[in-house]
């Protein structure tokens, strides 16, 4: 059994960098409408689309937690803290961690964001990346960043785009293994006070098509949630609930993959 993570380590090694998955979206509300979060703009925007921190005011402080298919070696985990300077603008961190001693991958990213009027809004994140293996093996590190505006079109419709690219275009120990460019493009409406949809399209160089995500909110009662959401490329269908308590708002959510089953997501934000 002892070779068994072996082998695996060897495949990891092997293969291109194209499996790791850094810039995944996260939080709760997000991932319980399909991963639709580009055209968002709350405490999750540090991961999802920097430029939906320009217009929060004060601090605020986000936690989540994604058991993939109930698994603990494929936990993620990731912590999210922003604060507002008038006229200056917000500044964010952000700490992502996803798998085990033996293998994992960790980032951390600071973002600033900034309002230039009801049309654009703009946000940009540096991450540090680090792929660690066990067993003696060399980890690897680079840096990318992530470029995003938004822009609200009318009052009830929202645009928002984020690209991440490297800032070096190769892992430091692995000269053959390149880091994937990802772009996202999506759009949120408000039909009605309490009834909101998003969809979201994302290219990511590391995987074959285009992932296509959609979601619905709906406010059934004050301080009370309900979303649904469906995902191509993979499939994936999802849902979730969103309540706030005082100054604390929970967002649990749930997944079914076509193939791997059920993961299970939540997070608190303040």
């Amino acid at each position: 059994m002892k070779r068994v993570p072996i082998i695996i380590l060897l495949l990891l090694l092997h293969y291109s960098i194209k499996a790791t998955d850094f810039n995944r979206m996260v939080g709760g509300r997000a991932v319980s409408m399909g991963r639709t979060a580009v055209a968002e703009r709350d405490v999750w925007s540090v991961q999802n689309n920097p430029a939906g921190l320009s217009l929060l005011q004060g601090w605020h402080l986000g936690l989540y937690y994604e058991n993939q298919w109930l698994l603990k070696e494929t936990a993620f985990k990731s912590g999210v803290m922003t604060v507002s300077f008038p006229k200056v603008g917000c500044f964010g961190l952000s700490v992502n961690h996803f798998g085990g001693s033996q293998y994992s991958e960790s980032s951390f990213g600071l973002a600033y964001a900034r309002s230039f009027g009801p049309y654009l809004q703009m946000g940009l994140r540096i991450d540090y990346l680090l792929l660690h293996f066990g067993e003696g093996y060399p980890n690897r590190n680079a840096f990318d960043f992530a470029l995003g505006i938004q822009s609200q079109i009318t009052e009830k419709l929202r645009l928002g785009a984020c690209l991440i690219h490297p800032v070096t275009s190769r892992w430091k120990t692995a000269n053959t293994d390149q880091l994937p460019i990802m772009m996202r493009f999506g759009m949120s409406f408000q039909f009605t006070k309490s009834f909101n949809g998003q969809i979201e399209l994302e290219r990511d160089s590391g995987r074959d098509g285009i992932r296509i995500g959609g979601g619905f909110e709906y406010q059934l009662f004050d301080r009370f949630w309900m979303r649904a959401g469906v995902e191509h490329n993979p499939n994936i269908f999802s849902f979730g609930i969103g309540y706030q308590v005082g100054w604390l708002k929970i967002d649990i959510s749930a997944q079914m993959h076509q193939v791997l089953g059920p993961a299970v997501m939540g997070g608190g934000e303040k």
